[in-house]
């Protein structure tokens, strides 16, 4: 695929963005987002992706340093109920709810099928392996997943490094919890291609069987968070940020101001 074809695409996308709280989020299907990925990966071209849920985006409200990563990164996806529901108060095309969990599981089918290799980085000693041989199963044409724990700041850079150096991998999947996972990609991936690297927080913890992921019937209605809460009742804190989330989303849709932070 040529760079002009691949620009068009990107103009595309930019089209597609909408503004949720001064955060960018890209309004486009699960479907499109494994599209560009798949696009990008087969012009060489490289792209960090973040699934935005409301945690993440009132944490880019009061953290300038995330905010402007996430002014610079190719693809934020929304990931939250609540990041739906605020684009659409607002009339916003916002086709649907864009999970790490679901993404992980297509992008491993993609890689599967065109022979990219994966990379999963972070979560607890043995998680990333055995989330590896969990998308093994799924998808036996997969190339064996390289895994590494590492340390999300820059003092396990070098390590970072010296592992993407050796296996170069295609999609890289880290799982440090926002807002380490987006800088760890910043940093480790920013001169490399052709790379795809996406934080996804809990998903390797999903997909190793450690957390059991909420009832389709939950996750259909918009109430996986509450599951989540009460398997893991310490999460209460992060939580915290969606009262204020959806209040300063009402006022936003209601066109009055509601500040920078």
């Amino acid at each position: 695929m040529s760079s002009a074809t691949i620009n068009a695409t990107d103009i595309h996308l930019a089209k597609l963005e909408a503004r949720i709280l001064g955060v960018r989020v890209h309004g486009i299907s699960r479907a499109l987002a494994v599209a560009w990925i798949d696009a990008w990966l087969a012009s060489r071209a490289r792209a960090q992706v973040v699934t935005v849920n409301p945690e993440i985006l009132m944490r880019a409200r009061r953290d300038p340093d995330y905010g402007e990563l996430l002014e610079r990164t190719r693809l934020n996806l929304p990931d939250g109920a609540g990041i739906v529901a605020a684009a659409r108060l607002r009339r916003l095309s916002m086709p649907e709810r864009v999970t790490g969990v679901d993404l992980v599981d297509d992008l491993a089918g993609l890689a599967a099928v065109h022979g990219y290799r994966l990379l999963l980085a972070g979560a607890a000693p043995g998680v990333a392996d055995q989330a590896a041989a969990e998308l093994q199963r799924r998808y036996p044409g997969l190339i064996p997943p390289a895994t590494m724990v590492g340390r999300s700041g820059p003092d396990g850079d070098a390590e970072a490094q010296a592992v993407i150096q050796e296996t170069r991998p295609h999609i890289v999947l880290a799982a440090y919890g926002a807002p380490a996972q987006e800088f760890w990609i910043d940093r480790n991936l920013r001169d490399l291609a052709p790379v795809v690297g996406i934080g996804v927080g809990g998903t390797l913890d999903y997909l190793a069987g450690r957390i059991p992921r909420a009832p389709a019937p939950l996750r259909r209605i918009g109430l996986e968070w509450a599951y989540r809460l009460a398997r893991q009742p310490w999460r209460w804190r992060r939580m915290r940020a969606l009262p204020a989330f959806a209040r300063l989303a009402i006022l936003e849709a209601l066109g009055l101001k509601i500040g920078v932070r």
